[in-house]
């Protein structure tokens, strides 16, 4: 016996918001469209009656934060890097992304700049290029730091140390550890709300506003 499928209200404002997220972001949804609800409205229904969208994007990076911060209490250090590594180059992925849309640049090249440009270009000159502000240095270095680090921890590139017979001072451990990861979370919050500013021009406020 076929039951029927009810949509929470709370379940179809999360799906609209982050419908209304993504084509702004992308340029599909212009300022006129999110002013107020009935521009909304308007909007989603020109939407629907086109023929719906050809493609939208998926936004994984919360799950990536969330389980580099279980590893991190679980004192997992390594696997908690690689997914604060993996963050940062889904966010700046997307960032280029976004640019190759609104600019009409096809797939094709959209992948292969990519895949070929590596994280440091991608956090320097690339996002110059695309005319994005530059990043703050000290964050930049920590984002530096987690790549290099990632990729230390997958290929095994361990490196030596000279005090390898040395009773290691725990407490001065813990600190440096303790002082790492503040770094990296200020780093996430600060590209964060570089990211929202790319995607949303100041405007995230206003479209979470327009659907409750």
């Amino acid at each position: 016996m076929k039951k029927d499928f009810d949509i929470s209200p709370r379940l179809s404002n999360r799906i609209v918001h982050s419908l209304t997220e993504s084509l702004y972001a992308s340029g599909i949804f212009t300022d006129d469209d999110i002013k107020d609800k009935k521009s909304l409205c308007f909007a989603l229904e020109r939407i629907i009656d086109n023929g719906g969208i050809d493609e939208l994007t998926v936004d994984y990076t919360q799950s990536l934060t969330a389980k580099a911060r279980k590893y991190k209490n679980s004192n997992e250090l390594d696997y908690a890097r690689i997914f604060y590594a993996t963050y940062f180059e889904h966010e700046v992925n997307a960032l280029i992304y976004l640019f190759c849309l609104r600019n009409k640049i096809d797939n094709k090249t959209q992948t292969a700049i990519i895949q070929s440009v590596n994280i440091w270009g991608k956090f320097t000159w690339l996002l110059q290029l695309m005319n994005y502000p530059k990043i703050n240095k000290n964050h930049l270095n920590t984002i530096k730091m987690l790549a290099d680090s990632r990729n230390s921890f997958i290929h095994y590139k361990w490196k030596d140390t000279s005090d390898f017979h040395s009773i290691p001072d725990s407490e001065k451990e813990q600190e440096k550890i303790d002082n790492e990861f503040e770094r990296i979370e200020k780093a996430v919050k600060y590209f964060r709300n570089y990211c929202s500013k790319i995607k949303f021009k100041g405007n995230k406020s206003r479209i979470k506003k327009l659907i409750k």
